[in-house]
């Protein structure tokens, strides 16, 4: 490719969306995994709606650890394969979506995962046009 093109491309808007995008999908879900470990951001226990633990027979705080490593590797995912890697993060945050809606106080998150997931989403179809994977 000529550096021309390739100077285009780079300064063109939907490939720096689409950079933008790789980023923050990359980076935010494994701050967010890493941070169920931690709580530093927030206690992440309190987002998980009582029917889960109650269900599975598990403490809210194991099963957020879980949610941790998933998360972790769906950031990573984004990373290294962001075509497919947008989906699941975008799914995820539909799931998370899911839970919130069962827990009243908590409409305000799941609208803000929507915008979320359909950045997710948006990464995935930009990816076809810009990641060679």
């Amino acid at each position: 490719m000529a550096a021309e093109a390739i100077n285009v491309r780079v300064s063109s808007p939907s490939y720096q969306a689409y950079q933008i995008l790789h980023i923050a999908y990359t980076v935010a879900p494994i701050v967010a995994g890493l941070d169920k470990f931690y709580h530093f951001l927030v206690n992440w226990d309190t987002y998980l709606s009582p029917i889960v633990p109650s269900t599975l027979g598990i403490t809210a705080h194991s099963f957020m650890l879980g949610v941790g490593v998933i998360e972790v590797l769906a950031g990573l995912l984004v990373a290294v394969v962001p075509r497919y890697g947008g989906w699941v993060v975008g799914l995820w945050l539909i799931g998370i979506i899911v839970n919130l809606l069962s827990i009243p106080a908590y409409f305000d998150i799941a609208l803000r995962d929507f915008g979320l997931a359909l950045g997710a989403f948006a990464l995935s179809r930009l990816s076809a046009e810009y990641s060679p994977v």
